[in-house]
């Protein structure tokens, strides 16, 4: 009895090692099941149609990888679609699993733009993404958690699975999958810079041919109630809103800064020498400092109602450690933790400029530090400041409207 009991616990033990490794490897887009599922199914779908993968000229092809690259999800967004062309005149696509997706002839034909055409891609993906192939075989076949952990199936259980999966994309997917594929292939086209009112567009085509008899095919596996529609219709005038709102506040934003600037103008001076050149609020007083080392070209204290402190400028070819803008601020970072200071980290890069802002506090005291360098060359403008709290936000816009002047010669 004892021994039996001790069994059972070291089985339970090394199943629970074997699950717990399952969770360490790398999660696969597409399980082996899903594979060899779709092995099955496009070897029988090609004994009945002449089948081709779309070329890499083609406009298909050309849309399915736009599409593809737009992919954010991340068991995803590095897997590979491929998309299959089905000589035949029936209106139909569906998805066979392991990122395959079929597509008729007779369908393609009736599609009127690229947009429309990344619609249907987008949809079939949707399926993939959501995993409505695998989620429909788990509930139907009721699969153990080994199985599912080991994809470990016999032959024949393989067989009954591709049966199933056959039954599962001819009698088509449940509302509620059809509506996850919809708003997954809606925010798919937006990425992928499609108008999604191509998926209305999509649902039209088919509501207008409802009533040919070679589109009783495609509504077989893809419902198309009017609730589709209406639902797709509001999302899109949802994110129009958006779109709207957007635009009037980045025109807002646009007229503020536009009379910030036309003001900034003359309320600035402007700093220069034969390294660099930049503006500063006429209040700023800057005092040139001693050099302290051999790297430092300049150094200015600066004094005004918000804050002091100091900027300067090194020669990063000169120093011996932490030769950049990043290792520098990485190291200062480090340094006021060290202190007992709560700090704030941002990379605020721009075309021509690496960025990086530290912000420090303890108590009501804080601190704001800038490391700039220039992408082509080995030099860093360092600001060192203490910022009153109540003044911070205000003291940190005028930063950025000086860096937005910077020149590098």
């Amino acid at each position: 009895m004892v021994k039996l009991r001790f069994k059972k616990i070291c089985l339970i033990f090394i199943l629970s090692i074997l699950i717990a490794s399952s969770f360490i490897n790398p999660v696969l887009a597409f399980s082996d099941y899903e594979q060899d599922v779709a092995q099955r199914i496009y070897q029988d779908l090609a004994q009945q149609y002449r089948i081709k993968e779309f070329e890499q000229n083609s406009l298909e092809y050309k849309t399915l990888k736009k599409l593809e690259a737009n992919i954010i999800h991340p068991k995803f967004k590095e897997e590979e679609f491929r998309l299959h062309y089905i000589d035949d005149k029936l209106i139909n696509a569906y998805y066979i699993g392991d990122g395959n997706i079929m597509i008729f002839r007779g369908l393609l034909e009736k599609l009127e733009s690229e947009a429309q055409l990344a619609a249907l891609i987008s949809h079939e993906m949707g399926h993939a993404v959501n995993e409505h192939l695998s989620e429909d075989l788990e509930r139907n076949l009721g699969l153990s958690l080994l199985n599912l952990l080991f994809n470990h199936f016999t032959d024949n259980q393989y067989q009954t699975i591709t049966n199933i999966a056959q039954n599962l994309i001819a009698n088509g997917y449940s509302r509620e999958q059809e509506r996850e594929s919809d708003i997954y292939g809606f925010d798919l086209m937006l990425r992928s810079d499609y108008n999604p009112q191509a998926l209305v567009e999509l649902m039209q085509i088919f509501a207008k041919n409802s009533k040919n008899n070679k589109l009783l095919e495609f509504t077989q596996t893809h419902p198309i109630p009017e609730s589709r529609i209406e639902y797709l219709e509001k999302r899109i005038g949802k994110q129009q809103n958006k779109k709207e709102k957007a635009l009037q506040i980045a025109k807002e934003k646009d007229e503020t800064e536009r009379i910030e600037i036309k003001t900034n103008k003359k309320q600035t001076k402007n700093f220069t020498n034969q390294i660099i050149s930049f503006a500063y609020p006429q209040s700023w007083q800057l005092k040139k400092e001693k050099n302290l080392t051999a790297e430092m070209e300049f150094k200015y204290s600066l004094q005004t109602e918000e804050a002091r402190g100091e900027i300067f400028l090194l020669d990063l070819t000169k120093k011996e450690f932490m030769q950049t803008a990043a290792k520098q601020f990485n190291f200062e970072s480090l340094r006021a933790v060290e202190k007992g200071f709560e700090i704030k980290k941002e990379k605020l890069s721009q075309a021509k400029l690496n960025i990086y802002r530290l912000q420090i506090a303890k108590g009501d005291k804080v601190g704001l530090k800038y490391f700039i360098s220039p992408k082509d060359k080995q030099l860093m403008l360092n600001f060192d400041f203490r910022v009153k709290i109540k003044e911070l936000n205000q003291f940190d816009k005028k930063i950025k409207t000086l860096i937005d002047s910077l020149d590098y010669k």
